[in-house]
């Protein structure tokens, strides 16, 4: 069964990158451009995995991981936390919230695509090593 993959990042860039890798992987995707607008989605939708930059307007990635785990529907729900930041200074944020992983930015897809792939229990689907 295809796993569905909610990518949450405010750089239309960055999710349009994201969506296309992941597809081409055999995920299906879906985008928010905020932690607002993903919290909106996940209310009427269900995903295997919520892949969450943490710098964004309105809501960020932790604040999004948290208020996923306020609910019984969302709280199970895996979650990878993207950032710009070095992985030290949110890791503890991080491992308090339930984030599966940090991934710094800039990323190497392949890496990703591991943390993703291990995270919904799906082995990766000839994952191309060609870089980012």
């Amino acid at each position: 069964m295809l796993k569905r993959l909610l990518i949450v990042d405010d750089e239309i860039d960055h999710r349009l990158i994201l969506r296309t890798r992941f597809e081409k992987h055999g995920f299906v995707c879906e985008e928010a451009e905020d932690g607002t607008v993903a919290m909106e989605k996940l209310t009427i939708q269900t995903m295997d995995l919520v892949l969450t930059d943490q710098h964004m307007p309105r809501m960020n990635g932790l604040q999004l991981i948290d208020q996923m785990g306020r609910l019984p529907l969302l709280k199970n729900t895996p979650a990878i936390l993207m950032t710009s930041q070095s992985i030290e200074e949110v890791s503890s944020d991080a491992a308090q919230g339930g984030v599966r992983a940090v991934i710094s930015k800039p990323f190497d897809f392949p890496k990703l695509l591991e943390q993703v792939s291990r995270a919904v229990g799906q082995p990766e689907t000839g994952c191309n090593p060609t870089k980012s």
